[in-house]
């Protein structure tokens, strides 16, 4: 593994995944709609943050990378259960296999996203990792480079960063799960990743793509498929969000945001102009 960059004061040159600038500041991107309730850091951890991304960065950069296949299970293909990538293109999933048969999605991994960081404990290990598209990664080989990059303050500190952030994913997921309506959740869901590509400047507009089938949405979601086909057809006809052929179009952002943020339940007092947010879907789904 290449050594950390010890060398704080100057700019090093980091790699790029192909088609998109990375996020060098771990706050933020552009978005008029972006959640409001990200914890706000100090200049001075702001500034470990971006170097601490740098360093793993410059590290990451220094491994060739693979290509996988969709469907591959990430420790069968890296030939480890505790490496640690960095999806350079494509999706990604967590998923947990019951033993009825039954599967459920967790976790989903973007462009940008390193997977594997708790690996070395075992509470995420790569066998339960699936691509969900052709993905590109870099790739770190030995669990001991953990306790290495963990010798750098920067990128500990960032790493930590990292683990927070997948655990407020965790818990906005566990929130919709528990108190929304198919609907809502959907909302959450297509609001979440359209979030984190704006963030990471892998979009420009309110168009992106979703590799996910409706199956795979659903184990995601707590949802049977023809739910989710019948809720997706509601949005589409009430012009809020589009899913064809595995493209997202947002149509009405600030609608899809409230559905995410109260759901729809019988009691519901969300109004957009005199019209609840029930009516206007309920009335579409007819």
């Amino acid at each position: 593994m290449a050594p950390v960059a010890k060398n704080r004061g100057r700019m090093q040159k980091i790699s790029k995944f192909p088609g998109a600038t990375w996020d060098a500041t771990p706050q933020g991107g552009p978005g008029r709609y972006l959640p409001s309730d990200e914890p706000k850091q100090s200049p001075r951890v702001r500034g470990e943050l971006t170097l601490g991304q740098r360093e793993l960065n410059t590290i990451f950069g220094n491994s060739p990378p693979r290509v996988l296949k969709a469907g591959e299970i990430l420790g069968a293909a890296t030939g480890s259960s505790d490496a640690i990538c960095r999806l350079r293109a494509g999706w990604a999933c967590q998923f947990h296999d019951f033993a009825n048969g039954g599967r459920a999605i967790v976790d989903v991994y973007l462009p940008g996203d390193v997977l594997g960081l708790d690996a070395i404990l075992g509470t995420r290990p790569l066998e339960e990792i699936s691509t969900l598209s052709t993905v590109t990664i870099e790739t770190i080989p030995a669990a001991a480079a953990m306790i290495e990059l963990m010798a750098s303050q920067p990128i500990a500190l960032y790493v930590a960063w990292l683990l927070s952030r997948r655990r407020r994913r965790a818990d906005r997921l566990l929130a919709a799960l528990s108190c929304l309506d198919a609907r809502g959740r959907l909302a959450t869901m297509m609001l979440d990743f359209y979030t984190r590509l704006l963030r990471r400047r892998l979009i420009a507009g309110s168009v992106y793509n979703l590799p996910l089938t409706q199956i795979q949405i659903g184990n995601y979601l707590g949802l049977t498929v023809v739910h989710v086909n019948r809720q997706l057809r509601a949005l589409r006809d009430a012009r809020i969000v589009t899913l064809e052929k595995h493209c997202v179009t947002i149509h009405d952002l600030e609608l899809l945001t409230s559905l995410a943020e109260n759901g729809e339940t019988p009691n519901s007092s969300t109004t957009v102009g005199k019209r609840s947010l029930t009516e206007i879907v309920l009335s579409a789904a007819k």
